[in-house]
């Protein structure tokens, strides 16, 4: 069987290489989304590609790095293997099983498809900008990640707001009293910081959103920031269970007068695009309901 090309990102950034192994990436191995899995492996070495099941915990990628990973699942399950793959640059294409699916390319009804138009070469790479954070504790201590959501602190299970002083490239912007603050990079922009008010921003950009959540002042609005930018907040709280998280799947405890900064990752993560492209209007038609017009379905139902 000939071996099957990727398509060449954009810029130029990736070089050509064989599609010949695959990854089947899952959050856990039970319940429909493990069938799912199976169904697509099969597909997949029907098809002369050789195929490794991975789930979440049990272990990285093993011996060999796959040319490409399929995800089966939700928003969640694209995240988790986010962090696993990116930083080794392998391409992820989402399979949706999950609520939403932002992230996914394809849903599950179209799985076989999608393996055909891998095999065909029928798809293109998207390079997505991460955000890395370095959280640095009162005994001098300090801890690394990074996330392709968006990087989130927050007041914990309490009631109560914090105060959390910003710096952007060393000069103060504000002292924000809330509930917590996200920094969002484009692809985050559609998950928590639009919930909190922030903008909606396509994802093939490279800047930062800066969003308090719940904040205690009228000047608390979101900021858009290049990527070159490095974020600092100051947690000025005494205030037990404040953490800061990633992609809302791992977090570090805080205290106060710790600091988290954040600046964008030196690598990112890669997406597979399907040819034809869906464009990113129409999933935001889709999965947001953009632009629906609830006064028709109102004067349909009267």
């Amino acid at each position: 069987m000939d071996s099957v090309l990727f398509g060449r990102l954009p810029c130029g950034a990736m070089e050509q290489r064989l599609v010949k192994n695959v990854h089947v990436f899952v959050r856990r191995k039970n319940g429909l989304v493990s069938e799912k899995a199976q169904e697509l492996a099969l597909l997949l070495e029907k098809k002369g590609l050789r195929v490794t099941l991975i789930a979440e915990g049990e272990g990285g990628v093993g011996d060999s790095v796959p040319d490409l990973a399929f995800v089966v699942g939700g928003d969640g399950t694209f995240l988790a293997a986010c962090h696993l793959y990116a930083p080794l640059r392998v391409p992820l294409l989402g399979v949706d099983m999950g609520g939403l699916g932002f992230l996914a390319e394809v849903s599950v009804e179209e799985m076989e498809q999608a393996t055909d138009q891998i095999v065909s070469g029928a798809f293109t790479l998207e390079e997505r900008m991460m955000a890395h954070c370095r959280v640095v504790h009162e005994d001098g201590k300090e801890e690394e990640d990074f996330a392709l959501n968006d990087v989130v602190i927050y007041r914990g299970p309490f009631a109560q707001m914090i105060r959390l002083s910003t710096y952007i490239d060393g000069e103060f912007l504000a002292s924000f009293p809330a509930d917590g603050l996200i920094v969002a990079t484009p692809t985050g922009s559609s998950a928590y910081s639009l919930s909190a008010g922030g903008p909606v921003v396509f994802p093939g950009l490279e800047l930062f959103i800066v969003t308090p959540i719940c904040a205690h002042t009228l000047y608390a609005r979101s900021i858009v920031l290049p990527s070159s930018s490095c974020i600092q907040v100051v947690l000025e709280s005494l205030k037990e269970g404040t953490m800061v998280t990633l992609d809302g799947q791992r977090g570090y405890a805080l205290r106060k007068g710790e600091r988290i900064m954040v600046h964008r990752s030196p690598f990112s993560a890669v997406l597979v695009r399907l040819l034809p492209e869906r464009p990113f209007y129409a999933l935001l038609r889709n999965k947001l309901s953009w632009g629906m017009d609830i006064r028709k379905r109102v004067e349909q139902e009267c």
